[in-house]
This record gives C-alpha cells, structure tokens and sequence, in this order.
C-alpha cells in the first residue's frame, strides 16, 4: 500500500521536474517534418518557370544574380491563394517577403551596390536528372546570362528511389549544370528538408565544383517551427505548410547573404 502510494507521487514529481524535455520529446514526435514525394510532384508545374527584374539604386556599382531554383524560390499560384498578385517563393505572404527579394534588398542596401537579376524553377531538373540531360538553352528566358553570382537552390524534388539509387549520376549532372557557369561565383544550398544522402552528394558536389555551401537544411528539420508557413496558416493542400513561410524565407535569406557579406566589398566605389 506505501509503495502504491511513494511511486505514484514521485513520478508525478520526476515528470513535473522534466516537463519542459518531456513537451519538446512529444512535439518533436507529432511534429515530424515531412512532405511526401507525391505532394512534391503537385507544385512546379511549369518547366522552367521565370521572373527577371532589378533593383536599382543608383549607386556606382552593378553585379548580377541568378537564380536556379525550385517552388521554394518561384512558384505558381496554389488553389487557396488564387487573389496572389505575383509570381513568388511558396508561401511568402507576398513577394517582397520571398527569400530571392529579401535577399537582393538587403545585398544592395548593405554592399551598395544595384542588382540585375533572374529566376528559373528548375524543378524539372530535380525530377528528370537520371532520364534527360540539362541543357543550357533552358535558360533562354534569363536576362541575366553571364551572371556574377549563381544560386542553386535544389534536392528538395529529388525523389529518395533516384538518390539513393542514381547517387553518383545525380552529382555528375549536378557537376555538369553548375560547369555552364564556370566564369560566376557558385552558392548551393543543401535543401531545407534534410535528407541524410542528399546532404552528402550535394556536399560533394559543391566541393566538386569549387562552390561556397550554404546549408539551409536546420531550418526545415522542425527545430523551429516558425520556420513553416503552417505556423502561422492553414493550407487546404497538402505540404503547403511545410514550406517556409515569412519567418522561414528571413531565415534562407540571411544565411545566404552570408557568403555575399565575405564576398562583396561594402564600400562604396
């Protein structure tokens, strides 16, 4: 009878003491990030969707920017968000609060310099990379041709059958694409969803390469949960939500302005 009444108590006392390890343990639990392949192949149903546009400022300097993305960097319009007014990151509120905005804003407020820049979805890429080869002329829509920067922002529309299967060859397409822009400065970014054998070919490749490595793939792991639009919105489709929402997309941007911040010179010319 007394250690039917000891127990109890000092379990609920032990559980008291721990409950803060306790909440996070069950919110990592039910919380698990997680888009499947099949709500993947639903976004990015335009090849090689594009936006071209500039910022410019007056300032005595001009670099240019490419973009070579997938929904998380351009998108169309999903269904629940049919009034949206431009083309943008999946799911800024709004353009101007998508990575590839915030990022070139903050690139020629601080680095003073103006920006030409474009971006291609490249999802198709992604998808077909073991069956098709790219092809440069894919690009034809970019103003920005010679680019002084490239950003690859891919893996995530990898499908886990063609990593793990079609591993090397994903490097040696990945190698190939990023040899077009041989004369540019090259960031690739791990993906936002982390994946074990994705994170390690497309390392190799940025070493491969020579290109700075920007890993973006702490920010989808669900540490943070603020990081998904679904923090802050529900969304009729499914893994809408697990994209980056506003918080998600400031994240992605000053990650990446990191390499801009060692590579620009930020005195005026």
């Amino acid at each position: 009878m007394i250690l039917n009444i000891i127990f109890p108590k000092l379990f609920s006392f032990a559980a008291y003491y721990k409950r803060d390890a306790i909440a996070h343990k069950t919110h990592d639990f039910f919380n698990k990030v997680e888009v499947s392949e099949n709500v993947l192949l639903t976004f990015n149903q335009e090849p090689y969707n594009s936006i071209n546009g500039e910022v410019n400022k007056h300032y005595d300097k001009t670099i240019s920017i490419l973009f070579l993305g997938n929904s998380l960097t351009l998108c169309g319009v999903p269904e629940e968000e049919s009034d949206r007014q431009h083309k943008r990151g999946l799911t800024s509120t709004s353009i101007e609060k998508d990575y590839v905005h915030l990022l070139i804003n903050n690139i020629s407020e601080e680095k003073h310099v103006n920006i030409k820049y474009s971006v291609i979805n490249i999802a198709d890429f992604e998808r077909n990379f073991s069956k098709v080869s790219f092809s440069y002329s894919q690009l034809q829509n970019a103003t920005v041709q010679k680019p002084d920067f490239v950003i690859f922002q891919i893996g995530e529309n990898v499908s886990k059958e063609d990593i793990t299967k079609n591993g090397t060859l994903f490097e040696t397409k990945y190698f190939e694409l990023i040899s077009n822009f041989s004369n540019s400065n090259k960031i690739v970014c791990l993906p936002f969803w982390p994946d074990k054998d994705k994170i390690n070919h497309i390392t190799n490749v940025a070493v491969m390469s020579k290109s700075y490595l920007v890993d973006l793939s702490h920010l989808g792991n669900g540490t943070d949960p603020l990081n998904f639009a679904s923090s802050y919105k529900k969304y009729k489709q499914p893994g809408v939500g697990q994209h980056p929402g506003d918080y998600g997309m400031m994240n992605i941007s000053k990650n990446i302005f990191s390499i801009f911040n060692v590579c620009i010179d930020d005195k005026k010319d």
